[in-house]
This record gives structure tokens, sequence and C-alpha cells, in this order.
């Protein structure tokens, strides 16, 4: 019996300095929702024709403006909209003018010569919209003073 004791009392003492592993996987999820942003950059400089009837951005002296569409699914499109009228201007500049835009597109998507109210499908990433516009007098011409006019560039699902 003595011999039996202390065949147990080593496998119990031999048992107590070891330790179990376990391991278990620890799972995440996520769900990314399509999206779709617009970022102003520069701001566009519009400069007058030689007789004064054309307020352009690619008249001598304008320049184009531009801004940032970041998507991250190729379900958009990106158009831009066309100024309806100056936000500031001497008093009767909207008369008898028509108001333009165009635009290109660069880096994930690439356009050129794109007419306001055109849509345009865009790939995933980042692609840069630069901006030209537009104001034509048909009848006169602008007066001395400071303009301001505004387009926009939106990115909508297909």
């Amino acid at each position: 019996m003595k011999k039996t004791l202390a065949m147990s009392a080593v496998f119990v003492g031999g048992l107590s300095g070891v330790a179990f592993a376990q391991s278990d996987d620890v799972i995440f999820n996520g769900t990314i929702a399509d999206s779709c942003t617009v970022v102003a950059g520069s701001a566009g400089t519009i400069a007058a024709s030689t007789d004064s009837t054309v307020l352009s951005s690619t008249e001598a002296g304008g320049s184009a403006g531009d801004a940032a569409v970041t998507a991250n699914s190729a379900a958009y499109q990106v158009t831009v909209s066309a100024p309806t009228a100056f936000d500031s201007a001497p008093a009767g500049s909207d008369t008898n003018t028509t108001f333009a835009a165009s635009y290109a597109a660069s880096g994930a998507t690439t356009a050129s010569g794109v007419n306001a109210g055109v849509q345009t499908a865009i790939n995933a990433g980042e692609t840069t919209i630069t901006v030209d516009a537009s104001a034509t007098k048909s009848v006169g011409t602008y007066a001395a003073g400071s303009y301001q006019l505004t387009t926009t560039v939106t990115c909508s699902t297909s």
C-alpha cells in the first residue's frame, strides 16, 4: 500500500505544475456602405474677353476650379451644373446672359470636354474634376466690377 500511495502522490504532484493551453478564434465582421464624397478644391477665376461680352475661366487670365470626388465603388456618376445667374455682379449683368460650364476628370476616372448636365460614370478611387465656367452676353457688354458665379459638382448613384 505504501507503494501505491507514493505513486499517486507523484502523479498528482506532476499534474499540478502542468498548464493546459486552450485557444479560440475571435471573428470580426464589418460592412462598408457605398459612398461618394465631393470636396471643393481650388476656386476658379473668370476673366473678360477683349470685347467684354464673355466672362470665362478659359479667357486669358482665367483659371479652372476643381473638386475631389472619392468613391468606393463604380456605382456612381458625376455631373456638373452650369450657373443659372451671377451670385454677385453689377446690376443688370444677368440680362441677356447665357451661362455654361464644362468639366474634365482625371485620376481614377478620365474624361474631357464634358458639358454641364452630362453624367460621367466614375471608377472607385479619387477623381479630380476640373471645371470651367462662362457667362456670355448676347446684347451689350459686361460693366466694370466684381463678378461671382457658382457651379455644382454632384456625385450620385447610377
